[in-house]
C-alpha cells in the first residue's frame, strides 16, 4: 500500500471515529435533557395533588363547620322540650288549655329535634369519610414526594455522571480533530452535523447512496472505488466512502 494511500485511510477512519464520538455525544446530551423531563412530570403531578388536598381540606372543614351548626340547633332543641316539659310538670300550669298548648309544642319540638338527630347522623358519617378520604390522600401524597425526592437525588447523580463523560468525549474529540490534515471535508462535516444531525459520513458498496436513496452518478462510484477517498454526495452533500 502506498504512503498516500494510507495516510488517507487513517484520515477516513478518524472522521469516522470522530463521528462516533460526536453521535455519542448527541445520546448523552439528550440523556441529560430528558431526565428532568419525567421529574418535571412528578413535580406537577404533586403540585395537582396539593390543589386537590387542598379542596378535600376545604371539604372537611366544611361538613365539620356544618356539624357543629346543627349540633346547636339540636341543643336548643332540647332545651326548649325540657324548659316546656319544667312547665308542663312543674305544678305552674293549671290552665287545660295551656297544657294542652305545651304538650303540643313539646310533640313538635321532638319531631324537630328527631328530624335534627337524623340529619346530624348524615353529616357525621360524610365528615368521617371526608376525613378518611383525606386521610389516605395526605398519605398518598407523601410518598408521591418521597419517590420525587428519592428520584431527584438519583437523577442529579446520573447527570453529574453524564456530564463527566461529556467533558471526556469532547477532550477526545478536541485530540482527533487535530490529527485532521483535510479541514475541507472537516468544514463539510461540521456543517451537515448542523444541519442534518446523525450520521453524515456513510459507508457505500452500492451505487446508491445510504443517505438520500438516490443513484450516485458513474463518476462519483469511480472515484469512491478507484481513490479510496471521502466524497461528497451531489444529492445530499453528505460525506460518503466506499467501503467492500
Amino acid at each position: 500500500m502506498l504512503l498516500e494511500e494510507r495516510l488517507l485511510i487513517e484520515q477516513i477512519d478518524i472522521f469516522l471515529e470522530l463521528q462516533e464520538i460526536d453521535n455519542t455525544i448527541d445520546i448523552l446530551v439528550n440523556k441529560t435533557k430528558n431526565m428532568p423531563l419525567k421529574m418535571n412530570r412528578i413535580n406537577k403531578e404533586i403540585l395537582e395533588m396539593k390543589k386537590q388536598l387542598n379542596i378535600k381540606n376545604e371539604n372537611y372543614k366544611s361538613l365539620q363547620v356544618k356539624m357543629k351548626r346543627v349540633e346547636l340547633d339540636l341543643r336548643e332543641k332540647v332545651n326548649k322540650i325540657e324548659k316546656h316539659q319544667g312547665d308542663l310538670f312543674g305544678g305552674k300550669v293549671s290552665d287545660i288549655k295551656e297544657l294542652k298548648q305545651l304538650q303540643k309544642a313539646i310533640a313538635k319540638y321532638k319531631e324537630e329535634k328527631d328530624t335534627i338527630e337524623d340529619n346530624l347522623l348524615v353529616i357525621m358519617e360524610e365528615s368521617e369519610n371526608s376525613q378518611n378520604i383525606l386521610s389516605d390522600f395526605k398519605k398518598e401524597l407523601q410518598e408521591k414526594e418521597e419517590i420525587f425526592k428519592k428520584n431527584k437525588t438519583e437523577v442529579n447523580s446520573k447527570i453529574k455522571d453524564l456530564d463527566q463523560e461529556i467533558i471526556s468525549l469532547k477532550d477526545r474529540r478536541k485530540n482527533i480533530i487535530q490529527k485532521i490534515n483535510d479541514h475541507r471535508f472537516l468544514k463539510q462535516y461540521e456543517m451537515l452535523r448542523k444541519d442534518k444531525g446523525g450520521n453524515v459520513i456513510l459507508l457505500v458498496n452500492i451505487s446508491i447512496c445510504p443517505g438520500c436513496y438516490l443513484d450516485l452518478p458513474s463518476d462519483v462510484v469511480y472515484h469512491l472505488k478507484k481513490d479510496k477517498s471521502m466524497v461528497i454526495c451531489p444529492n445530499c452533500s453528505r460525506i460518503l466512502i466506499w467501503r467492500e
